[in-house]
């Protein structure tokens, strides 16, 4: 193992290199500390365990010293070389969210989805590419550890269902192919800046389906069923072309339960809901009755998000359609 510290050729190949190993070192000191500040624990191992040298491990130390997540005691312990930290209070608190992201299935394929993505455009000039480069790059490591031969799988099969990307060629994982190109639209879905490729995706999709020319008339919704679910609205809805905002954010607490959603979307559904049901921003911001055109469209465009990224069912549909003619009756269109 070299001695040597690694050469990073400008700022965005540290932070590459920090972003693999800073996470691993974190939650590697978190559990020798068993869990709480406190307790002095050596690097030495880390190193041995990555095969980094001691001084790439330094660099690591002093980057999570600066964030104020460990401090370092130098001089101190019986490992020539090694550093010797301290766990903080924020950095046991930052170590127990990255364990629980680490964790959470959902987080990792929208990882997948924007780093495949973004792989492939760094090398505009060499494609097709054979994904098997994707899994010996910096980009493969969430928090610190690689998505596994699976996860990317899954994320290139989404992609090109998505028209994201083409995916061909010879067996990556099971069928999936491993040449994979970027088309216009996976092009554009990057020079958007868009931080979350599925949301995006999910609004391009939403946006490409054809304009329907019906309204909600009715003055009751009988049921709407959707897999094991079923829901009853019971509350008259008394409108000719689109909902006001009232009636919409009663609408959507009434049928949110019943969608596919996970925990976290459908507690934001209905957290949005209730803000636009008081007329505030979502943050107790309330105007006096004063409702801001400006804060209603926000929410219901957080909603539309929402909902387009949720499986397509009868009632995410029908949720989507009444976000939309609200929109519309809000901007007088």
């Amino acid at each position: 193992m070299s001695a040597s510290a690694p050469a990073f050729r400008d700022h965005d190949d540290f932070a590459a290199y920090v972003e693999r190993y800073g996470p691993r070192l974190l939650l590697w000191i978190w559990d020798r500390a068993e869990g709480g500040p406190g307790p002095q624990v050596s690097c030495a191992e880390f190193g041995s365990l990555q095969s980094i040298p001691m001084s790439a491990v330094r660099v690591i130390v002093d980057h999570l010293s600066a964030e104020e997540l460990i401090t370092s005691h130098d001089g101190h312990g019986t490992d020539t070389g090694a550093p010797v930290v301290t766990l903080r209070p924020a950095g046991a608190e930052r170590a127990r969210r990255l364990q629980a992201l680490r964790a959470n299935s959902v987080q990792r394929g929208r990882h997948a989805a924007r780093a495949v993505l973004h792989w492939i455009h760094a090398n505009p000039h060499r494609q097709p590419l054979r994904i098997s480069g994707f899994l010996d790059s910096p980009d493969v490591f969430f928090l610190g550890e690689p998505l596994s031969r699976s996860e990317v799988a899954r994320a290139l099969t989404y992609l090109a269902n998505e028209s994201l990307i083409t995916c061909e060629g010879p067996p990556f994982h099971n069928d999936v192919g491993s040449q994979v190109a970027l088309t216009s639209q996976g092009e554009s879905a990057v020079l958007s800046g868009a931080s979350d490729i599925v949301a995006y995706a999910a609004e391009q999709r939403e946006r490409r389906r054809p304009v329907q020319g019906t309204h909600i008339v009715a003055e009751r919704i009988g049921h709407i069923t959707q897999g094991d679910s079923d829901n009853s609205v019971h509350n008259s809805i008394e409108v000719h072309t689109a909902l006001a905002p009232d009636d919409l954010a009663r609408l959507i607490t009434e049928l949110a339960p019943g969608l596919d959603l996970d925990p976290e979307s459908r507690a934001a559904l209905l957290r949005s809901a209730d803000a636009l049901a008081r007329g505030d921003d979502g943050n107790g911001g309330g105007d006096g009755g004063r409702r801001q055109p400006d804060r209603q469209r926000g929410l219901m465009e957080g909603m539309r998000r929402l909902l387009g990224a949720a499986p397509d069912t009868v009632g995410r549909q029908f949720l989507l359609d009444a976000v939309g003619q609200a929109l519309g009756r809000l901007l007088g269109s």
